[in-house]
């Protein structure tokens, strides 16, 4: 680090954050200011927000560390909205820390050291529906239908409303959170929580099941349909939108039918959520609670889903990570990309397979949850509640699971962090729960149903 670097105002340096930001996004210098918002008014996402690191690290031979366990740093890394302003303030604790930049290494961090394979051809069957779903019907028109056990040896349905295969996780007394010196402070203490059974998508939501639910609920407000996944006009992720809407509905561009629904934000994948499981989606905001009119899967949920009961670093053990068994790590500095060359691997690809057979369940896309995200919650006595959920706003929404722009130590099964329920990315996207009293009603009505038909036969 030279003197001169070291010496710099966080005035001087919010005015050369400034300047990368201009050049890298292409807005006019006197428009950009230290209280721009990176999510709300840069519409940056995290392979905009790789891109950044990587210009602003080299810009003042800094490293600016996602995982930094340094409670100041990371209290500014956290804020929201995070600004301008904030990440100049990270260079500047940086700066005074006295700590070289180490940029091979860095950079060696967010990419993999192996290619990632074109595709995997497993097999599987894609089962998720395109079209429109029928108007509600009568009891007759179950939510699940059996499939018997998977690959892993737990049952398996399918949802009648999308046709994604949903798992049923059994009750546990799970182990969530880790104690790793690798790890991060909210992530701490690991502690046992029980969770009831329940179900979950066994894939994330593709951009085919996404646009059944747009063209089965009818019109929609354009202002609505923003605040799910449309971009404005100036914002250049435009060229990423995988659906498009012609005169026949919502349909996904060619090539990309298979891929996970990405540039959601947290309000798109909650009405997706709730539409999915024949619940009114027109309550999405569900502001106020994050269990209230949600069927995304809890933080708790979603890890016992992805790793089983046991802590372990990934779904398959605590082995380092390959491209074979996860996507991660695939964005290079400067690379550009068509919709169907995003290195995005299909829903229906085995990668990040957990112990119950749940994919993508580490890597690919991060993944929406119910809870509101605050980074002390696993001290507090509700994250040791049965089913435990966050119910607390604090205006950011969690995510799990890492993706292919990040590097591995994200994708770890215990990682945490949060975005503002308004954000959109090329690496974010969702998948569902579903109660198992779903299933009682359906073994109920299906009682009902063989009982009417042998009473039709013998008349």
């Amino acid at each position: 680090m030279s003197v001169e670097t070291a010496r710099l105002t966080l005035t001087e340096i919010e005015s050369r954050v400034c300047d990368i930001a201009s050049e890298q996004l292409g807005i006019a210098r006197s428009e950009v200011h230290p209280g721009l918002r990176l999510i709300q008014d840069l519409h940056c996402d995290s392979l905009c927000m790789l891109e950044f690191f990587m210009n602003v690290e080299g810009a003042f031979n800094v490293d600016l560390p996602a995982d930094s366990q340094d409670t100041v740093y990371k209290s500014v890394f956290t804020r929201d909205p995070l600004r301008l302003k904030d990440f100049a303030e990270l260079v500047y604790l940086q700066l005074g820390s006295g700590r070289p930049r180490r940029a091979r290494r860095a950079r060696r961090r967010w990419m993999a050291q192996d290619p990632a394979p074109q595709a995997i051809s497993n097999g599987n069957p894609f089962t998720q529906l395109s079209g429109r779903a029928w108007p509600k019907g009568d009891e007759s028109d179950l939510l699940f239908e059996s499939l018997g056990k998977n690959s892993s040896g737990f049952p398996t349905y399918r949802r009648r409303t999308d046709g994604m295969i949903c798992v049923r996780i059994p009750a546990a007394d799970a182990w969530i959170g880790a104690e790793s010196d690798d790890g991060s402070v909210d992530e701490r203490p690991a502690h046992r929580v029980w969770l009831d059974e329940f179900l979950i998508d066994q894939e994330p939501v593709s951009t085919t099941a996404y646009c059944r639910f747009l063209n089965s609920i009818g019109f929609i407000e354009p202002a609505v349909l923003e605040e799910w996944f449309v971009l404005a006009a100036n914002d250049k992720r435009r060229e990423h939108m995988l659906i498009r809407q012609d005169s026949t509905g919502w349909t996904p561009l060619t090539g990309v039918e298979r891929m996970p629904m990405m540039l959601v934000s947290w309000y798109g994948a909650n009405a997706y959520s709730l539409w999915a499981n024949r619940h009114d989606w027109r309550g999405y905001r569900s502001d106020q609670s994050a269990t209230d009119s949600t069927f995304l899967p809890s933080e708790a949920q979603w890890e016992y889903s992805a790793r089983g009961s046991l802590p372990r670093q990934f779904p398959w053990g605590d082995e380092a990570p390959t491209q074979d068994r996860m996507r991660y790590a695939q964005h290079a500095p400067g690379r550009t990309y068509r919709p169907e060359t995003l290195p995005i691997s299909e829903v229906n690809e085995d990668l990040g397979v957990s112990p119950f057979g749940v994919r993508h369940m580490a890597g690919n896309i991060w993944q929406w949850c119910a809870d509101w995200y605050a980074p002390d919650f696993y001290t507090t006595p509700q994250a040791c509640a049965a089913n435990p959920v966050n119910r607390h706003p604090t205006r950011i929404r969690s995510e799990r699971g890492g993706s292919w722009i990040g590097p591995a130590f994200l994708c770890r099964s215990a990682y945490r962090r949060g975005r503002v329920p308004i954000a959109k990315g090329r690496c974010l996207g969702f998948r569902c729960v579903s109660e198992t009293e779903t299933l009682t009603a359906y073994s109920r009505a299906s009682q009902v149903l063989q009982l009417r038909r042998g009473w039709w036969d013998v008349r």
